[in-house]
């Protein structure tokens, strides 16, 4: 039974660990929520559980090769500093969620979720993996799997070529979305796992981009965002997996970094590095007079405190929705969702930058905060409990999915105001974003 509660609040609050920020004047907001089951908790591994990213189980993956015969959704999650990408599974979106293993499958061993590390020999002493972004290939019929992590130590060739350590993110493929294991784990499918290059004997993961990527494709091609909202694309879109021409070993996809006219003017005198047009917005004076900032006169610049771990949806008319968090912010003033949109009608990435809404402004808006939800959370269920239902103080990573009927789900993890968590890991949970009702 999916027990959804419709939420039609404005209110757009910013409580910190220590002070309550004046309430902004809101805009109107551009969607409601309703809880997914009661906002029931999906996921809970440790205080640092995070990172979801659901996918619906293509029509052209059997039953029988499907994590159970009636499977029609797939969460990937993980630990922040864990050493595997876990997974589970749902007959529907509402679930219930239930855990899927690798060695249930194929091995009849522990080896968890849908890539350990510590059941590679090759990849053992990688420090973590986290932050997967799975996405459907319906063309190629492949589940392509965008991962971050700390891999092999540095080491040379014998040629004296420097092989880097990466903390940064990475790419792995499955044929069913079970198994992202290499080949030479004896597990995983020939021809697929992690992408890698090797170089006089030495191999290792082919490094994408910068930490904790997600992956959209527009016009074609494909695009990352990853922290502090830095854009990057392959150099060739045709061959999006081909290592660096000059340095296999080097990051492969090219940074997109031009200055934004906001930064030049006015984000460049507190911000002294540009990072992306969304971190250029939050360190400008448009943002700390936005009328929906929570805390007026403040803005978020990207030193210690920084737009984090965010999730985009392509919308229609060439517009990015880009959902994130704040990471390291003061008191955690900052503790709600916040969405952001990218005008990316040009054909040149360059020139994207935060697009402006009905009114001119910027368009940024709360789009929920953690006493809404864990209002509407306690509403729906009398008998309470934080380890069954959310209570959310602060909220973290995030994942916007569409299904195939149009429904957009978001999925988040969270603080919890009674079992706690980190920055904004801890659980996960879900909402249905609803169109906005003008009263």
């Amino acid at each position: 039974m999916n027990f959804d509660v419709t939420l039609r609040t404005a209110a757009l609050v910013c409580v910190g660990l220590s002070w309550l920020c004046p309430q902004a004047p809101a805009g109107e907001r551009t969607y409601d929520f309703a809880l997914v089951r009661g906002g029931a908790v999906i996921a809970r591994d440790g205080r640092k559980t995070g990172f979801p990213s659901v996918v619906r189980v293509p029509e052209w993956v059997a039953p029988e090769d499907r994590a159970h015969l009636d499977a029609r959704y797939y969460l990937y999650y993980s630990l922040h500093h864990g050493k595997a990408i876990r997974m589970k599974w749902a007959r529907t979106i509402d679930g219930p969620w239930h855990d899927f293993d690798l060695g249930s499958r194929f091995t009849n061993n522990p080896t968890r979720g849908v890539l350990d590390m510590e059941a590679d020999p090759e990849r053992a002493d990688y420090n973590h993996v986290a932050s997967s972004d799975v996405h459907v290939d319906h063309t190629a019929r492949q589940f392509i799997m965008f991962y971050h992590g700390m891999n092999q130590p540095e080491t040379t060739t014998a040629s004296g070529r420097k092989v880097p350590m990466h903390h940064a993110n990475f790419v792995a493929f499955s044929p069913d979305g079970l198994n992202f294991q290499a080949p030479s784990t004896g597990i995983g499918y020939a021809g697929f796992g992690p992408q890698t290059v090797t170089v006089e004997g030495v191999t290792r993961d082919l490094c994408i981009g910068p930490s904790y990527q997600q992956a959209f494709q527009h016009r074609g091609r494909w695009y990352t965002l990853a922290k502090r909202a830095i854009l990057s694309t392959p150099a060739d879109p045709s061959d999006p997996w081909r290592p660096h021409p000059d340095n296999p070993f080097a990051v492969a996809w090219n940074e997109i970094s031009e200055p934004t006219p906001r930064w030049r003017t006015d984000a460049h005198r507190l911000q002294p590095r540009f990072f992306s047009p969304a971190a250029a917005f939050l360190a400008s004076a448009d943002f700390a007079d936005h009328p929906n900032n929570p805390c007026p006169g403040v803005r978020i610049l990207s030193h210690e405190e920084r737009l984090n771990h965010l999730s985009v949806c392509v919308l229609p008319n060439d517009h990015l929705e880009i959902v994130f968090y704040v990471k390291m912010d003061p008191d955690d003033r900052f503790n709600s969702l916040y969405r952001l949109v990218y005008d990316i009608s040009d054909s040149d990435s360059r020139r994207w930058d935060v697009a402006c809404d009905a009114n001119g402004l910027p368009d940024f808006e709360v789009l929920v905060t953690p006493e809404e939800i864990r209002e509407q959370v306690k509403a729906a269920n009398p008998n309470f409990d934080p380890i069954d239902h959310a209570d959310p103080v602060s909220l973290g990573s995030t994942n916007l999915f569409v299904d195939q009927d149009g429904k957009k789900y978001l999925f988040f993890a969270y603080v919890s105001e009674a079992l706690g968590g980190a920055e904004g890991e801890g659980q996960i949970a879900a909402l249905h974003l609803l169109p906005h009702r003008h009263e």
